[in-house]
């Protein structure tokens, strides 16, 4: 357990550290970004436009990630009860947001006051872990903030310390300015130290879930590009404001004074004198230029995020499954490489529930539950439809069933028992089911009507 000590300078080292970093992230996700804070110029309300493409490329990816399906969970009734209690699909959305954001996410478990298992996402900026540095590494501390503003410039901080068996809880006081590595600013009359209890996880309950093996954010490449799309397109817009605020030069005129311009006004023209002239004085612009930048940036953002225009007309144009898919290439890269790591995350989750049922004598292995992903693919039902019709006498009919999807199959072992009953209850009221171009027969016999007709012939052709 970690004592008050090195639970501070690890608390102040994050805040000083990592937390920069994930704050910046943040403001770009939700459109912070630094064109706002840009000086105006004398004079000038310059214009500030932020294009938030941290924004739709976390949209995207996140929801071309697709939901967490799980296999043989029919069998392990108290483990779909733990998952329906703590609304499982929800958790694992919010985890794949942050992942997106901040490169990484984390899951706190613990018994509530009912004994109930439940897992929640944890925002990144107020978790910090402690692993063992082991090729696969797991986590051994976990130290989980929170922050209270206080009067007179203070925040009350809370941390609460995990480690393999127990939890501790531990607060300070602490002014809002930069920490001094030097002096403490810890105002010790205010420390608390909460007794140390059994969380009753059986491991350390934080789970971090990564996003890539760096712990990268889906869009924090392209940042610096973001910034430099928003600076270009509010350059051109300053341009344009400045052009319609021009100003008029006139040359070898006589009588320019205030009066002389406001009768110009009401005579909407001046008087010129030989060889005079009166123009605007406006800045050359050179608008192929700047078009050409923005649009390279725009394309440079899709290209090295990975994640395509969705409202380029070259990609709604050939709307066939591998045509699109073709185009999705780069975003699949993207997504198997986070369902990769998120794989090792759920499975850890799972282990962490065998242990704690196994204390109630319900125990599964955690190795039969299998953990998939369906990518959210724009799907063309006709093609599907038909391929599914061509894998008949192929494949058996689970496996057809599953090609059609969730959304017209979402339970394959409910839809086979559907088909079952409704086989054999025709097959109660007269009607047999048999494959096309087979003639229908009951018991091995022949078509009862068939066989009415045949007779009947006959004893036609014998009154003959």
């Amino acid at each position: 357990m970690l004592t008050f000590d090195e639970a501070r300078k690890l608390y102040e080292s994050h805040v000083m550290n990592r937390r920069p970093r994930l704050k910046k992230l943040l403001n770009s996700y939700q459109g912070n970004h630094d064109i706002k804070n840009r000086k105006n110029r004398k004079g000038k309300k310059d214009a500030k436009i932020v294009h938030n493409f941290p924004r739709y490329i976390s949209t995207i990816v996140t929801g071309y990630t697709g939901n967490v399906n799980y296999t043989k969970m029919e069998d392990v009734q108290d483990l779909s009860d733990i998952f329906s209690f703590n609304s499982e699909p929800s958790v694992n959305s919010d985890h794949l947001l942050f992942m997106s954001i901040y490169g990484e996410s984390y899951e706190l478990q613990w018994l509530d006051e009912q004994g109930k298992y439940c897992f929640e996402a944890v925002d990144p900026m107020n978790v910090m872990v402690i692993t063992d540095g082991k090729i696969r590494e797991s986590v051994t501390d976990a130290i989980v903030f929170d922050e209270d503003d206080l009067k007179g410039n203070k925040i009350k901080v809370t941390m609460t310390v995990y480690d393999d068996t127990s939890r501790r809880v531990y607060s300070y006081t602490r002014t809002k300015s930069s920490f001094n590595t030097i002096k403490s600013e810890i105002n010790v009359s205010s420390f608390v130290e909460e007794d140390e209890e059994s969380h009753k996880i059986g491991a350390c309950p934080v789970i971090q879930f990564k996003n890539n093996r760096w712990e990268q954010g889906d869009f924090e490449p392209i940042v610096s590009m973001n910034d430099a799309y928003n600076l270009s397109v509010s350059n051109s817009v300053n341009d344009l404001t400045d052009n319609t605020d021009a100003m008029m030069v006139f040359r070898n005129l006589n009588a320019t004074t205030p009066e002389d311009i406001r009768q110009a006004k009401l005579n909407g023209g001046f008087k010129v004198n030989d060889g005079g002239d009166v123009t605007w004085l406006v800045k050359n612009i050179n608008d192929a230029y700047a078009e050409n930048i923005k649009n390279r940036l725009d394309s440079d953002i899709h290209k090295l995020s990975f994640v395509p225009d969705m409202s380029d007309q070259n990609f709604a144009n050939n709307a066939s499954g591998v045509a699109i898919r073709y185009k999705l290439l780069g975003l699949e890269q993207i997504r198997l490489e986070k369902v990769k790591w998120m794989k090792k995350a759920l499975f850890k989750r799972l282990q962490m529930i065998s242990g704690f049922l196994s204390t109630k004598s319900k125990v599964f292995d955690p190795l039969t539950i299998g953990i998939t992903f369906k990518a959210n693919l724009p799907q063309n039902s006709q093609e599907i439809a038909q391929f599914v019709g061509m894998l008949n006498g192929i494949t058996s009919k689970s496996t057809q069933l599953t090609q059609l999807g969730d959304d017209i199959v979402p339970d394959v072992k409910a839809e086979l028992e559907t088909i079952a009953e409704e086989q054999e209850q025709a097959s109660n009221n007269g009607f047999n089911f048999a494959s096309a171009g087979q003639e229908v027969t009951d018991n091995g016999e022949d078509d009862l009507l068939a066989t009415k007709v045949t007779e009947s012939a006959a004893q036609s052709l014998q009154r003959e």
